[in-house]
C-alpha cells in the first residue's frame, strides 16, 4: 500500500490509525512524502514501532507540488502483487482492504469514487483516535450529531445493497485518494506521468491503463473512506489547465507510456528507503 503525504501529519496519524484497525491487515505500508517535513518523520517513526506490519518512508525535496515522482518511487519498492493507492489525509473504514481484496479481478483496477469530506472544524479540533478505533467516525448518526451531514448510502454497512449502488453508479475512472490496482499493471504503463502538477494527474495515469485494456472499476459505496478536508495553497490554475488539455490528448491519441517516469520498461532494482 502506498500514501501519499505532504505536510498533514495530524492527517496522516489518523490514516495509519485507521490502516491499523483493518479486518485485512496491509503487507506493508510505503509512505511517498512530498518534501522531508520533521514531524511527517516523527508520525512514521512512532508507527514503526507499534505497527505489525513494515513501515518504509520515502522523501524528496519540497520543490512545489511533485506528488507523482514519490508515488513511482515508493510504488517501485512494493512486494505485494495488488497495490492500494491513497492519501495521508483519507482515512479508511475497517473493512477497506478486506473489500479491495473481495473484488480484485485480472485486467481491471479498483477505484473508490469522489470524496465524502470531513471539515476542518471538526477534525482538526474535535476528531479523537477513538472516534476512529471505535469506527463511530462512519456512522451517519454520530456525524449528523457533529453536524456533518454525508450521504447514508455512501457509508452503508450492507453489502448487498452497496453492491446495487455500485453497479447503478459504475465510472470508469481512476481516483488518487483510494485505488488499487494489479503492479503488472502499473508497471505496463509506467506508473503515474511525473510531469503532471495538482490537477488531474491521477485520471492521466487511469486513461493509459485505459488505453492498454485495463477497466476501471468504480466502488463509491463498498470502499468507503473519510477525506479530511483541507486548504489547497499548491494549486497553480495554468498547470491544472495544461493537466486537463494533455489528458484530453492522452485519451484521444490512446497513449499508454507517459512522457516521463523513473519506473522502466524492464524493472530490476527497487529504491531504497529512508531508514
Amino acid at each position: 500500500m502506498v500514501i501519499s503525504a505532504y505536510s498533514n501529519w495530524d492527517a496522516l496519524e489518523r490514516t495509519l490509525l485507521g490502516f491499523g484497525c483493518q479486518t485485512l491487515a496491509p503487507l506493508e505500508v510505503l509512505i511517498a512524502e512530498d518534501s522531508e517535513f520533521e514531524e511527517v518523520a516523527a508520525v512514521i517513526a512512532r508507527w514503526r514501532t507499534k505497527a505489525p506490519w513494515p513501515v518504509h518512508h520515502f522523501t524528496q525535496v519540497n520543490r512545489g507540488y511533485r506528488k507523482p515522482v514519490m508515488m513511482n518511487r515508493a510504488f517501485a519498492a512494493a512486494r505485494g502483487e495488488f497495490v492500494v493507492f491513497t492519501d495521508a489525509d483519507c482515512v479508511p473504514r475497517s473493512d477497506l482492504l478486506e473489500t479491495y481484496a473481495r473484488h480484485a479481478r485480472p485486467g481491471i483496477f479498483l477505484a473508490g469514487g469522489s470524496h465524502l469530506s470531513i471539515p476542518e472544524s471538526l477534525h482538526r479540533e474535535r476528531l479523537t483516535d477513538d472516534d476512529v478505533v471505535s469506527q463511530r467516525l462512519f456512522d451517519p448518526d454520530w456525524l449528523e450529531a457533529q453536524g456533518v451531514v454525508l450521504s447514508r448510502w455512501r457509508l452503508t454497512r450492507s453489502r448487498p445493497l452497496a453492491r446495487v449502488l455500485d453497479r447503478l453508479t459504475p465510472r470508469n475512472a481512476l481516483n488518487g485518494a483510494n485505488t488499487g490496482a494489479w503492479r503488472a499493471d502499473v508497471l505496463a504503463v509506467g506508473g503515474y506521468d511525473e510531469t503532471m502538477g495538482y490537477g488531474g494527474e491521477d485520471r492521466n495515469f487511469g486513461y493509459r491503463m485505459n488505453n492498454a485494456g485495463i477497466r476501471g472499476v468504480r466502488l463509491r459505496h463498498s470502499l468507503v473512506w473519510l477525506h479530511l478536508d483541507h486548504r489547497r495553497g499548491y494549486v497553480d490554475p495554468a498547470r491544472k489547465q495544461a493537466n486537463l488539455d494533455w489528458n484530453r490528448e492522452v485519451r484521444r491519441r490512446r497513449l499508454v507510456w507517459p512522457r516521463a517516469t523513473s519506473i522502466a520498461r524492464d524493472p530490476v532494482a527497487a529504491p531504497t528507503p529512508v531508514a
